[in-house]
């Protein structure tokens, strides 16, 4: 049987965890919040390393009994490279899922989430360098356009087919 880790990318807001919590209950996995294996007291760029390996080391567990894990975490070329590396020598199939979403989308009052000045700037700096569409991605998924429900359904359709191809 094979197992999947599945990758959702994006910029702050748009969408990684909420839908990421979804899209596992809905395939019957496992859940990983990349941000829950950061050291708060370093910057990300200063534990990176630490976070990726233990993303793949909660990962493979999870799959050792779960046959998908759906991770949250943005993702820049070097830690697509380490996960899919890592994934695939231990004989599962990565997938990298970009959530793209406007500026406007990710801040609108509407979706429910209040962003400070810090987060606000990040999230046009992580739009900027392109965290809303990878260029290594096997999916992009706009999460401003539909609502929350359609956006899961459409995501978890996807991924059904891919997993069943």
């Amino acid at each position: 049987m094979q197992h999947y880790a599945i990758f959702l990318s994006g910029p702050i807001g748009a969408g990684k965890t909420t839908l990421g919590k979804g899209l596992a209950a809905e395939l019957g996995g496992g859940f990983i919040d990349g941000d829950d294996h950061s050291d708060p007291d370093l910057p990300w760029y200063g534990s990176i390393l630490q976070t990726s390996r233990s993303v793949v080391r909660t990962g493979l567990t999870i799959l050792a009994v779960q046959p998908v894990v759906v991770i949250a975490y943005p993702l820049g070329c070097s830690t697509w490279i380490f996960y899919r590396r890592h994934f695939t020598d231990a004989g599962v199939r990565p997938l990298f899922i970009s959530l793209r979403a406007s500026y406007a989308g990710i801040t609108s009052a509407a979706r429910g989430r209040a962003f400070d000045e810090e987060e606000r700037e990040r999230i046009r700096v992580m739009l900027h360098e392109g965290y809303a569409e990878r260029p290594f991605s096997d999916l992009i998924i706009d999460t401003d356009l539909l609502p929350f429900e359609a956006t899961l359904q459409q995501l978890t359709r996807d991924m059904r087919e891919f997993i069943s191809a």
